[in-house]
């Protein structure tokens, strides 16, 4: 067997960013070719993946990357706590926000077809998986554009994306602070972009409800749209009663006027 150097094992490491043992193993187990470990170093990938696939990943990190205009959202999911925690794992979280960015990727498939470390997104993940010993799951990828784009990450646990125009002193970055801390956190920016599944699960909750039904059928439906104006209050961005650095009641839409800056979308994640 040829004698595996130290340096050898190292630029096996740094191609392939798996731990140094596990390194050495391949090159001995190729006798010193280093393609040839990395063919198999694959291979363990592979079967590692196949093994962990199916197992639930509860936590996650979420990665963030902004540039002018644009910004982009990515979900990893893992199965602890304590992966989800650990640097290694945010770090590569954050990689894959920014070759969504870079590369326009805007959703899952289109981002593990890109290019990582000289591998596809999706070997890589397999690497992943081979080098934590767990199942992560590539989640959700989202893409936000505009004239001026901000976000907010909460420790890879809630993160937002807010576009809109004119960003003067950073004020849609507290609408961006906004969407990560309302309760209930908004579903759609106006009342016309609400999915209409929510809004027909909400009349059938008002229609049940004692005060409706104890009126006349032929006005329970005007009532239920009269009720509706609360949810939308609740759940549409722009009609939320604004949290952060607003006037008492103000809502999204009257905050932005009052700062000179208006918001045209926004996504948000939360693991």
């Amino acid at each position: 067997m040829a004698a595996i150097s130290a340096k050898l094992v190292m630029e096996l490491r740094d191609s392939t960013n798996l731990p140094m043992m596990k390194c050495k193993q391949a090159l001995e187990q190729a006798n010193g070719d280093r393609d040839a470990a990395i063919d198999w170093l694959r291979k363990q990938g592979l079967a590692a993946k196949d093994k962990f696939a199916g197992r639930e990943t509860p936590n996650g990190s979420i990665g963030m990357a902004l540039s002018e205009g644009k910004g982009a959202l990515v979900l990893l999911g893992c199965q602890t706590d304590f992966v989800a925690n650990n640097d290694s794992f945010k770090d590569f979280v954050k990689q894959l926000a920014d070759v969504a960015l870079a590369t326009g990727a805007a959703d899952v498939e289109a981002l593990k077809a890109q290019k990582l470390g000289g591998m596809t997104v999706d070997e890589a993940l397999t690497a992943q998986i081979q080098k934590i010993g767990e199942n992560i799951v590539l989640a959700v990828v989202n893409q936000v554009s505009g004239t001026a784009v901000t976000g907010y990450n909460h420790g890879g646990r809630i993160a937002v994306l807010v576009a809109g125009t004119n960003n003067a002193d950073n004020k849609l970055k507290q609408v961006a602070l906004h969407v990560a801390s309302a309760n209930p956190a908004p579903v759609a920016l106006t009342r016309d972009q609400v999915d209409q599944t929510l809004v027909n699960k909400e009349k059938e909750i008002l229609e049940a409800t004692p005060e409706v039904q104890a009126k006349p059928e032929a006005m329970r439906g005007k009532i239920v749209e009269g009720k509706l104006g609360r949810f939308f209050k609740e759940n549409v961005l722009l009609e939320q009663e604004m949290i952060l650095d607003a006037d008492k009641g103000e809502s999204v839409e009257k905050y932005a006027k009052r700062v000179g800056i208006s918001v045209s979308g926004f996504v948000r994640l939360a693991v």
